[in-house]
């Protein structure tokens, strides 16, 4: 299908939003419509190379949309579920997520790669070659593929844009940090 995001093409440049090409979901893995995206300042980090990141990159990880088609095998989504889409996906099996450590969740290790966590591959395209998601997740796109370990489900009640938030560096990172590591 088509879709829109915003993608870094060279570090230095600004973000060019511009229509990209996305494959279907495969095994594990959902299409989510974004509906709501955070920005933090870790995006900007890739404009100015203060990151490294392989590139090109579609922005973004932070964001909460509704699922809108499913791969083979999913088993904990199904279209129509609301979705916040976390930047460190959790599988619940490994070691770390059964200790209750899920922020250090196995399927983490591949973040880095801006690949699909299930097979290493790319569903999103544009101008002839693969993008790269940042965090496997790629908020900064009308619509994006990801595996379900990085959805975590939400109670539709609550607006898009608050739950794009609810995992996001400013609350998990800034606020969990200063109330649960710093005792503030």
């Amino acid at each position: 299908m088509k879709t829109t995001a915003a993608v870094l093409w060279e570090v230095g440049t600004p973000w060019s939003v511009e229509e990209i090409e996305l494959d279907p979901p495969a095994y594990g893995e959902v299409l989510v419509e974004l509906r709501a995206a955070g920005m933090c300042h870790t995006d900007d980090h890739f404009v100015t190379g203060d990151m490294v990141w392989p590139l090109p990159v579609v922005g973004g990880h932070e964001g909460a949309g509704v699922v809108t088609e499913i791969g083979p095998g999913v088993t904990r989504f199904a279209v129509g579920d609301t979705v916040i889409l976390n930047f460190m996906p959790i599988c619940g099996h490994c070691p770390s997520c059964s200790n209750g450590r899920s922020r250090l969740c196995d399927r983490g290790a591949v973040i880095g790669s801006g690949l699909q966590i299930s097979d290493g591959t790319s569903r999103h395209h544009a101008r002839g070659e693969d993008l790269r998601l940042m965090c496997c997740i790629g908020t900064f796109a009308r619509h994006t593929v990801v595996h379900e370990d990085s959805c975590i489900p939400f109670d539709s009640d609550i607006s898009f844009e608050v739950a794009s938030l609810m995992m996001s560096c400013g609350v998990v990172t800034g606020w969990g940090s200063a109330v649960r590591t710093g005792g503030v």
